[in-house]
């Protein structure tokens, strides 16, 4: 155990005995909180989820259930040593044989690792005050291409990850995880600045453990059980100036059951054992969406919303086809960007391409649509292979094009050819 560590424990012992009594318990609430846990056997406990354990026992102290809570912490420890937020609660356990507890880690000291956990608690019993709503849909994924198969959405101001499994074109909840952001929370902007990133991603790749060792030597063990990294910067974070790199979901250090809500250096990191699980599901090429907050819809309105997306980028298709520039061109906003051209250069390029050609022929394939989370506004963005063929050309690419909602309509704001 380290010395910090060492320094806790024996501020919360010696609070058995200096410690000023508390008029009241301040526990989070929990009213979804699996308590029927209260009533398993040892062994049963050794099967449930740690998460769903720590909870039990928070609102099992909250209702002054003491020595069931304590069976429950004490079986959770016997599976998870290194789980630290079962630790601090063992202490207020054994506290609160002196004193009534004023809340998570009521030792009579100021400390990071502390409050750390306090907010670690916190976040893991607000998902079962506020369970994911299993039959909404989240805004972001608006089109799924078939080969898809899973999708993650991370809520950054709520630690959690959500999995959803790609159902004939229906996003369908699979599971969802705690997990933890940069030390300085979201929306990242530049190299170094301890943030996690706003935006539509795509996993790149896996690096197992023992590629992780063999690349990073000491390093690795921050990693855990491996690392899958995305695809930050993308085509609009580099358009909007973002830097940095190495962005990951990734494991956390054996030493630890879990890190604190914000403790990264931007990555998105979780329990070992999660993310094994979440591990299975992905592939190069899932998306992997963090907004700084999650918009759950009705099956109804994501219908609304993903008709009317592909409605907006199905006019674009048709009128570039119809070598109408003025009708095609209408689609861009003013701001439009597209690497060096900015909309005046983007029309007379267009106008003139147009006039040299008797028709076009443009399928869009392997679509998929994201509204997409940003400070830059509302934003929808579109990613498929363009299929063109012309009486006098003939190629094929992977695009994006981003739009962004002014007033009634959406304008295309900037195009790219994805790498």
């Amino acid at each position: 155990m380290r010395r910090s560590w060492l320094k806790i424990a024996t501020c919360l012992f010696a609070g058995l005995y200096l410690a000023p009594a508390a008029n009241s318990m301040q526990w989070p609430r929990g009213a979804a909180a699996p308590l029927s846990l209260l009533q398993r056997a040892p062994a049963q406990l050794a099967q449930a989820k740690p998460e769903e354990v720590i909870v039990a026992a928070l609102n099992a102290i909250r209702q002054n259930r003491l020595s069931e809570a304590d069976r429950l912490v004490d079986a959770l420890l016997d599976v998870r040593p290194n789980y630290r937020l079962a630790h601090l609660l063992k202490g207020d356990l054994l506290m609160a044989r002196a004193q009534p507890l004023a809340g998570i880690g009521s030792a009579p000291i100021v400390d990071d690792k502390l409050n750390d956990l306090r907010e670690e608690a916190s976040v893991r019993m607000a998902r079962y005050n506020a369970p994911p709503p299993l039959n909404e849909i989240p805004s972001n994924l608006l089109q799924l291409t078939n080969g898809q198969r899973f999708a993650v959405v991370v809520d950054a101001s709520k630690s959690r990850l959500y999995l959803f499994r790609n159902d004939g074109g229906v996003p369908r909840y699979v599971l969802d995880f705690y997990v933890t952001i940069g030390k300085l929370g979201f929306d990242k902007s530049r190299e170094g600045d301890q943030r996690t990133p706003l935006g539509v991603y795509f996993v790149t790749g896996h690096l197992p453990r023992e590629q992780l060792d063999k690349n990073y030597g000491q390093r690795a063990q921050l990693y855990g059980v491996g690392a899958w990294p995305i695809s930050y910067p993308n085509d609009w974070d580099r358009q909007q100036g973002r830097t940095g790199s190495g962005i990951w979901l990734h494991g956390v250090p054996y030493d630890t059951y879990s890190r604190a809500p914000k403790a990264s250096n931007g990555c998105v990191a979780m329990s070992n054992t999660d993310m094994t699980a979440l591990g299975s599901y992905l592939q190069a090429n899932t998306p992997v969406v963090i907004a700084s907050s999650v918009e759950w819809l009705s099956s109804e309105v994501w219908q609304q919303r993903r008709e009317a997306a592909l409605n907006k980028l199905e006019n674009w298709r048709r009128d570039w086809e119809s070598l109408n520039a003025p009708r095609y061109l209408a689609h861009y906003a003013g701001d439009f960007r597209s690497g060096n051209n900015d909309l005046a250069r983007w029309k007379a390029q267009k106008i003139a391409v147009n006039a040299g050609k008797q028709w076009a022929r443009i399928r869009l394939e392997d679509l998929s649509v994201f509204s997409y989370p940003s400070r830059e506004g509302n934003l929808l963005m579109a990613d498929f292979a363009q299929d063109y063929k012309s009486s006098n050309l003939e190629n094929r690419s992977q695009k994006r094009l981003y739009f962004r909602r002014q007033a009634d309509d959406w304008k295309i704001i900037y195009e790219a050819a994805a790498g």
